[in-house]
């Protein structure tokens, strides 16, 4: 078999195991959103503003790509849930920030530790410069996937 078409089978058990990932954390999403009332846009929204901070909605918008009224009706049931609070924009006391609450995050640290243990097992059999390509991949496949997400919703725009 030469190296090109090793190559090639490569890349589609990759493009092919991708797929699968993405299938399968949203299931878990799907499953630990059983257990906590919310839905897998929720543990979206909620796992932006755990990683990138306090936001306006606005910018959840922006970067989840949900629309506007959407949103309101996901903040709305997070902050119900006690999983989000509102607050004031403190440099523009007329907008407004959300911000995940931490108090019941030990609720979702609980139902993900499975898949936490078990990528852990997975990292512990790659060498550091192994984990290094390996981040270096999932990176910029994720950069990637964004900007496709990006050319995907100017398709509507172009007819």
């Amino acid at each position: 078999m030469s190296v090109e078409s090793t190559r090639g089978e490569s890349v589609r058990r990759l493009q092919t195991g991708l797929r699968r990932l993405g299938q399968g954390l949203h299931r878990l999403n799907d499953a630990v959103g059983s257990h906590v009332e919310l839905l897998a846009v929720d543990l979206s929204v909620l796992d932006l503003l755990d990683r990138e901070g306090p936001m306006s909605p606005r910018n959840v918008t922006k970067m989840t790509g949900i629309h506007p009224a959407t949103l309101t009706g996901i903040l709305d049931r997070l902050e119900q849930g006690g999983w989000l609070a509102r607050r004031a924009d403190p440099l523009d006391r007329r907008r407004i920030i959300v911000e995940a609450v931490s108090d019941r995050g030990g609720e979702l640290v609980r139902l993900y530790a499975p898949m936490g243990k078990a990528l852990a097992a997975l990292c512990a059999e790659y060498s550091p410069e192994e984990l290094a390509a390996i981040v270096d991949f999932v990176e910029k496949a994720a950069a990637a996937g964004e900007a496709a997400t990006q050319q995907v919703r100017t398709f509507g725009n172009h007819r």
